[in-house]
C-alpha cells in the first residue's frame, strides 16, 4: 500500500484591516508555495501541495502590498473541488481509503472548505440543496458525484468526527456523542487509525 499525503493551505477572507502577510502561488497542479511577507522570520518560503487564496473582499482590508494581493488568483469552492476533490474521488473509485484532515483555529474556514456554509438559518447551507450549489464544499460535491455514479455491489462508508484536545465528537450522530480519544481506537485492515464507536 502506498501512502500519499497532500497538504493544502487556504487563506480565508480578512475580518479586520491588516497588512498582507503572505504571497501564495500555485506553481503547478500539485505544487504550491507560500512566502511570508511583512515579518521578521528567517525562513519565509514554504512548499505545499495546494495554496489557495480565498480572501474575497481583500481590497477593503489590505493596507499594504495591495498589488501583491491583486496578483494572486482567488480560489472559490469549485476550484478547490476541481483541484483536490476530483483527486480524492479518483482515489476512492480505485479502492483507496482516503482521510481528509482539516486543521486550524476556530473560525479559520475548515468547515467551509470541507462542507460549505453550515448555519441552519443560511439559505445557502450545504444540506438545504439536493443539487450542487456554488458554495458546496468538498464532501457534498464528492457525495453527490459518487452516489450518482454508484453501481450495484459498492459499499460506501464515511465517518465525520471532531477532535478537540482529548475529546472526540461524532458529528454524524444525532446526539453528537463524545468520548475520550483513546476509547475504541484501533488500526483498521488498511493500517489507518479508526475509532470503532463512531
Amino acid at each position: 500500500m502506498s501512502v500519499s499525503i497532500k497538504v493544502a493551505v487556504r487563506c480565508r477572507p480578512f475580518t479586520i484591516d491588516d497588512r498582507l502577510g503572505v504571497k501564495m502561488k500555485q506553481i503547478s497542479e500539485e505544487e504550491g508555495e507560500i512566502e511570508l511577507i511583512n515579518c521578521d522570520y528567517s525562513t519565509k518560503r514554504f512548499p505545499f501541495t495546494y495554496t489557495w487564496w480565498s480572501a474575497y473582499g481583500y481590497k477593503r482590508h489590505v493596507k499594504e502590498d495591495l498589488d501583491e494581493a491583486d496578483n494572486m488568483e482567488l480560489i472559490d469552492q469549485n476550484a478547490v473541488y476541481t483541484g483536490c476533490g476530483q483527486k480524492i474521488k479518483n482515489d476512492l473509485l480505485t479502492g483507496n481509503a482516503v482521510v481528509l484532515f482539516a486543521y486550524g483555529l476556530s473560525g479559520s474556514g475548515k468547515t467551509f472548505t470541507v462542507f460549505g456554509p453550515d448555519a441552519a438559518d443560511a439559505p445557502e447551507a450545504w444540506f438545504k440543496h439536493s443539487e450542487p450549489h456554488p458554495l458546496w464544499g468538498i464532501f457534498p460535491r464528492l457525495a453527490y458525484e459518487i452516489f450518482n455514479e454508484k453501481q450495484d455491489g459498492w459499499k460506501i462508508t464515511m465517518k465525520y468526527f471532531q477532535n478537540v484536545v482529548d475529546i472526540v465528537r461524532d458529528l454524524m450522530s444525532s446526539s453528537g456523542e463524545e468520548q475520550h480519544y483513546k476509547n475504541g481506537m484501533r488500526k483498521d485492515p488498511d493500517g489507518f487509525m479508526d475509532i470503532e464507536w463512531c
